[in-house]
């Protein structure tokens, strides 16, 4: 039954850039990002029409009213994948916590056939997250950072996730993994953009182990070009991005490393790092 693929992170974490990457070399030709509508071969897996295939699935306004509930569809989703198509590989993009909610587990290890987690600074993610939700302080952003209770909202065609706080949400992923040794790949932003190459080939590698494939090196080298920053500014600055924040907030910006150095006041800083001191380290943050 193992036909996920999750590629999960926290928000703001770099998943759009790992995603962007995989679907320029699993979903192109030669690995050159034409269009940057291509990461919807990669879809959120909370996007509704994935749960609709369930008999019987709820109208997404009762996930408005209740947002908790989507938990007991969790597991029935992936099944009903696993039957309708038995022998299809699945890309997800997730920012779920991988807990249990009343019983509901957001996965298992049978139909889970890896993840790879993308982990980056909470001070960065706190910058990123300012920008793109357009929040009024960065003392409000905190509040959403260390939040256990945070829940993304149903809207439109995509159903809630149980976000919960920055610690909660990289420490779900840490245990699942821990339980299930070599089933996962929990990365950091922070390498990814630092030495590319090498880190974009240990996902490469780790996928390759779960599901094989013929390595192609210079459809790598190429996929690793489309997604400089520069280059993704140009195609949103000409086309636009529907994963954007709002209408007047570009979602490709500096994504920088110590981008926080100059933008979050100390207060925060402190709170942030006495919060997540153990995380922090261990990660090698502090």
């Amino acid at each position: 039954m193992k036909n996920i693929f999750w590629i999960s992170s926290y928000p703001k974490s770099g998943n759009t850039m790992v995603r962007l990457f995989m679907s320029c070399y699993f979903f192109t030709n030669d690995g050159i990002l034409k269009d940057l509508n291509i990461i919807k071969n990669i879809t959120i897996f909370n996007n509704i029409n994935i749960f609709k295939k369930i008999k019987n699935f709820e109208e997404i306004d009762e996930f408005k009213k209740n947002p908790s509930n989507i938990s007991k569809y969790w597991i029935n989703a992936q099944e009903r994948l696993y039957e309708i198509y038995p022998k299809k590989v699945f890309f997800f993009k997730t920012h779920n916590s991988n807990i249990e909610f009343k019983g509901n587990k957001f996965t298992n290890n049978k139909l889970t056939r890896g993840f790879i987690y993308i982990v980056r600074d909470p001070r960065s993610v706190l910058v990123s997250a300012k920008n793109h939700y357009n929040y009024k302080s960065y003392d409000e952003g905190f509040n959403y950072l260390n939040s256990e209770r945070h829940l993304s909202l149903a809207k439109y065609h995509v159903l809630p996730e149980f976000l919960l706080s920055w610690k909660s949400n990289y420490l779900s992923w840490k245990k699942f993994l821990e339980k299930n040794p070599n089933l996962g790949l929990i990365i950091k932003f922070e390498d990814l953009v630092s030495n590319p190459e090498k880190n974009f080939l240990k996902i490469m590698n780790f996928i390759r182990e779960k599901h094989y494939f013929n390595f192609d090196n210079k459809k790598f080298l190429n996929s690793l070009k489309s997604i400089k920053l520069n280059n993704l500014i140009k195609f949103e600055e000409n086309s636009g991005f529907d994963e954007r924040g709002s209408e007047n907030t570009n979602f490709f910006r500096k994504g920088l490393k110590d981008e926080w150095k100059e933008e979050v006041p100390k207060i925060i800083l402190n709170k942030i790092e006495k919060t997540y001191n153990k995380e922090m380290k261990e990660l090698g943050y502090l």
